[in-house]
C-alpha cells in the first residue's frame, strides 16, 4: 500500500498561539516537525487501521473453521455453535457421544513421518574458487548451528500442526535482536497475523501485520516509543485477541477472562510492516509502524532500508493463486464425525439393548430377590412376566463404519502401516515399507512446502547476519550426533578486521590459543534444504538398505554410524580400528615348541591395570612389541597416575629409538617383512599396520602392508 505523498503546508497549522493568544509564526524546525506529525496521524488512521480493519474482516469465515478444527483436534468432537447466544457449547447433554479422534492420530502420524528427517542446508558458492566454496560450507554449518540454538525442531512441528489444521503454518519472524546481537526467530500465532486479502502471493503483499497482547506497563515505559503516543494509552483493553474466535479459544480453554486481568492489565500491539513506494526512483522499502487502538500517534515509526517483509509463511496445502488453502483435516473432519455417530449407535445398543427387556403386567407384583443362589422373580398368580424379543444389531451399521475408517484412510493419506499396525494379508518388511512409500508420497506436498519455507528462512537469516554482525562472532558447533564440531568466527559484509594477515593463516583469526577461520556473509545467498534421504522415503527403510550397503563394502562404518544417527562416531570409530588392529585371538598364541606365550595386548591391558589402579611401576622388556604397547598405554592416559604411564611409554620409545640407531631393530621392526618366529601371522599384519601410523618407525614395505590390510580386513565380523 503506496504512502500518500505531497506536503502538508496547505494543512498543517503554519503558526500557533503564544500564551497572551495572540498567534506566534512557527520556526522552520518546527513546522518540519508539524508536518511529520500529520503524516503520521494520517497514515495511522487512513493506512494502518483501516488494513487491519480490512485483512480482519476477510479472513472471518477463516477464523470460524480454523476454531472449530483447533476444537475438533482437542477432543471437542461434539461441540455446537449457538447462533442465538453466538457462542459454542463444548459437549452435548443428549445421549451417550463416543469420540474417536481418528483425526489427532492421523496428525499425529503425518507430523511425525514430515519431520522425520533433519534438513540439510547447503549453500551454493557465489563462485568457482576454493575460497569461495569453502565459506559456502561454513555457511552451512553456521545455518545447522542456529537450527539446534534456536530450536528448530519444536518449531517445525508446531508449525506442520498449523498447517495441517489452518493449510497454512506460522508464519516465522526474523529478527535482530540489538540487546544480545544476535538474530532470532519467532513463530507467530496464525490467528495473530494478518496479510493484503487481494494478494495472490505472499511477496504481492502491501503490508502484514502482526497483533501481540502485552502487558500495559511494558508498553507505557517502553523508552523506544514515543512520548506522546504512550501518555494516550490510559488503560487495558477488554477484549483478549483480535480475533473473536481465538478470544473464545482463550476464555473457554484457558479460563482467562477479563475479571481476572483488571490486577494486570493489557493491551494489543499491533506491528505493521508496509510498502512504500518511492515517487521518484519506483524502489521499495519497508515502514515499520507500532500502535494500539488507543493511538491517535504511532508508538514506533521506522524507515527501513529492506525491501522485504520478514515473515515467512509455511504452505501445507495449495490452492492456486491463493495464500489460504483449504487445509487437511477440512476433509477428514466430516468422515469422523460419521464414525463418532456410528461408534455412539453401536454403544446405545450395547448398553441399552443387549441387557434385554422384560414385560410384565400392571400390578402384577413383580419384585426381585437376590440371594447366594442366584436372583429370583416372585409375581402374583396368573400374571405374566416374559422377555421381549429384542431385534439385532443390522449388519449395515458395522459395514457402514468400516468404510468409514477406509475413507478415512484414503482421504488422510495415513493407513494401517503408518499407524503401526500390520495389515491383513502383509507378511514381509518390504510391503510394509512400499505401503509406508506410497504414504509418504500422499505427503510430498508438505515436505516440498517445508524445504521451501526453510530456504526461504534460511536465506533471511543469512541476510540479516550479513547486515547487523559488525563484530565477530564466534559460534561454537558441536555437530549433529558425531558430525566433526566447527570453531569458526563470523562477520557481516561492512564488518572490518584489524591486524594483518600471517602467512599460514590468511582468513583466520587468533581467539586465545587457537587460530579459526572466518567466515564473511554477504546478503546475496542461494539456500538450498533437503528432506529425507536417497536411500528410503522412511527412515526405517533407509536403514535397512545401510546394513546392505556396509555388508557389500561400499560405504564404510563412519558413513554408516553417520546414516543411523549414532553419536560421538569419532570415538566409535577409533576404538574399534584398535580393537580390530591390536587384539589376537581369544587362545593364548603358541611357541616353536608348543608353549604357551602371554600375548601382547593381554599383557599392556595388565599393564594399565597395575599403573592406574595400584600404581606400580611395570618393568619394560627390550623383547617387548613397544608399537603395541605404545597405543594401548596411550588410552590408560587420564585414567590415573598419568606420570607413571608417561614415564613408562617413554621407555618403550627409547628401546625403539636405540633399536634404530643401532641398527639392530627390535622384534616389532621386522614384523612388516618378516614375523618373528613363533608370532601369529595376524599380529604380524596388526603390527605393520600400527607400525606405518607411528611416527618415527622403521618404514614397512608396501606389499607387506596390503597383506597386513587384507588380514585385519578379514577379521572383521560383518553385520
Amino acid at each position: 500500500m503506496s504512502a500518500q505523498s505531497g506536503t502538508t503546508s496547505d494543512i498543517a497549522p503554519t503558526n500557533v498561539l503564544s500564551s497572551d493568544g495572540n498567534p506566534q509564526s512557527m520556526t522552520p524546525e518546527e513546522k518540519v516537525k508539524a508536518d511529520e506529525m500529520y503524516q503520521k496521524r494520517e497514515f495511522l488512521a487512513n493506512t494502518c487501521k483501516l488494513s487491519l480493519t480490512h485483512a480482519a474482516d476477510a479472513r472471518r469465515r477463516y477464523d470460524y473453521e480454523w476454531m472449530v478444527r483447533d476444537l475438533f483436534r482437542r477432543g471437542y468432537q461434539f461441540s455446537k455453535y449457538q447462533p442465538n447466544t453466538q457462542t459454542i457449547v463444548l459437549a452435548s447433554r443428549q445421549t451417550a457421544k463416543i469420540p474417536v479422534n481418528i483425526v489427532a492420530a492421523q496428525m499425529r502420524s503425518i507430523r511425525n513421518q514430515v519431520t522425520s528427517f533433519r534438513p540439510k542446508y547447503e549453500t551454493l558458492p557465489r563462485h568457482a574458487t576454493e575460497e569461495s566454496r569453502v565459506q559456502s560450507r561454513y555457511s552451512g554449518k553456521l545455518l545447522d548451528y542456529y537450527f539446534d540454538h534456536l530450536n528448530f525442531k519444536k518449531k517445525i512441528k508446531e508449525t506442520v500442526t498449523q498447517g495441517l489444521m489452518y493449510s497454512i503454518g506460522g508464519p516465522w519472524q526474523i529478527v535482530y535482536d540489538p540487546v544480545i546481537k544476535e538474530v532470532k526467530v519467532w513463530l507467530v500465532d496464525t490467528f495473530d497475523f494478518f496479510f493484503d486479502p487481494l494478494a495472490e502471493d505472499e511477496n504481492e503483499c502491501e503490508f502484514m501485520i502482526k497483533a501481540v497482547r502485552r502487558p500495559k506497563d511494558e508498553v507505557i515505559f517502553n523508552k523506544d516509543y514515543e512520548k506522546l503516543a504512550r501518555k494516550e494509552i490510559t488503560g487495558g483493553e477488554s477484549r483478549l485477541a483480535v480475533s473473536e474466535y481465538k478470544q473464545f479459544m482463550l476464555q473457554a480453554l484457558k479460563n482467562a477472562s477479563q475479571t481476572n486481568r483488571d490486577e494486570a492489565p493489557t493491551v494489543i500491539l499491533f506491528e505493521g510492516d508496509f510498502k512504500i513506494h518511492d515517487e521518484k526512483t519506483g524502489k521499495v522499502h519497508i515502514r515499520k509502524v507500532i500502535w494500539t487502538d488507543q493511538n491517535s500517534i504511532p508508538l514506533y515509526w521506522e524507515e527501513t532500508d529492506n525491501d522485504e517483509f520478514d515473515y515467512v509463511l509455511y504452505h501445507a496445502d495449495l490452492n492456486p493463486k491463493e495464500i489460504l488453502g483449504e487445509g487437511w483435516m477440512k476433509h477428514v473432519m466430516p468422515i469422523n464425525r460419521v464414525i463418532n455417530s456410528l461408534e455412539s449407535s453401536v454403544y446405545d445398543y450395547n448398553y441399552k439393548v443387549a441387557k434385554g427387556r422384560i414385560v410384565v403386567d400392571k400390578d402384577s407384583g413383580v419384585r426381585a430377590i437376590s440371594n447366594v443362589h442366584g436372583e429370583i422373580i416372585s409375581k402374583n398368580k396368573g400374571a405374566e412376566v416374559r422377555a421381549m424379543d429384542m431385534p439385532g444389531l443390522p449388519v449395515a451399521t458395522q459395514n457402514q463404519i468400516e468404510r468409514m475408517y477406509k475413507y478415512q484412510e484414503d482421504i488422510g493419506g495415513v493407513h494401517d502401516s503408518s499407524l503401526g499396525r500390520v495389515p491383513p494379508g502383509s507378511r514381509s518388511g518390504v510391503m510394509l515399507a512400499e505401503m509406508k512409500q506410497s504414504d509418504s508420497t500422499n505427503q510430498q506436498d508438505l515436505v516440498d512446502g517445508l524445504e521451501d519455507f526453510l530456504e526461504e528462512v534460511g536465506r533471511k537469516m543469512l541476510k540479516k547476519m550479513a547486515k547487523h554482525y559488525t563484530t565477530m562472532q564466534i559460534i561454537k558447533d558441536l555437530g549433529f550426533k558425531g558430525e566433526e564440531s566447527k570453531y569458526f568466527a563470523v562477520i557481516g559484509e561492512k564488518a572490518k578486521l584489524t591486524g594483518k594477515n600471517i602467512p599460514g593463516h590468511e582468513n583466520q583469526v587468533k581467539v586465545g590459543p587457537d587460530w579459526v577461520d572466518i567466515l564473511k556473509l554477504g546478503q546475496d545467498n542461494q539456500v538450498r534444504v533437503t528432506i529425507g534421504s536417497w536411500l528410503g522415503y522412511t527412515k526405517e527403510m533407509m536403514q535397512e538398505k545401510t546394513i546392505k550397503l556396509y555388508q557389500l563394502g561400499v560405504i564404510d562404518q563412519k558413513t554408516f554410524l553417520r546414516l543411523w544417527e549414532f553419536g560421538d562416531i569419532d570415538s566409535i570409530v577409533q576404538e574399534t580400528r584398535v580393537e580390530n588392529l591390536l587384539k589376537s585371538k581369544l587362545q593364548r598364541p603358541v611357541g616353536p615348541n608348543g608353549e604357551e606365550q602371554q600375548d601382547e595386548y593381554g599383557l599392556a591391558m595388565t599393564e594399565n591395570e597395575m599403573m592406574t589402579l595400584e600404581g606400580k611401576d611395570m618393568p619394560v622388556e627390550s623383547t617387548d612389541d613397544h608399537i603395541v604397547h605404545i597405543a594401548l598405554h596411550q588410552e590408560a592416559l587420564g585414567k590415573g597416575n598419568d606420570e607413571l604411564v608417561g614415564k613408562h611409554i617413554a621407555i618403550h620409545q627409547m628401546y625403539m629409538g636405540e633399536g634404530a640407531e643401532s641398527g639392530e631393530r627390535p622384534m616389532v621392526s621386522d614384523l612388516g617383512s618378516q614375523p618373528v618366529e613363533g608370532m601369529m601371522p595376524e599380529d604380524a599384519g596388526r603390527n605393520a599396520e600400527v607400525a606405518a601410523q607411528v611416527p618415527g618407525a622403521p618404514s614397512v614395505p608396501e606389499a607387506t602392508l596390503g597383506q597386513a590390510n587384507a588380514m585385519g580386513t578379514a577379521q572383521v565380523p560383518g553385520m
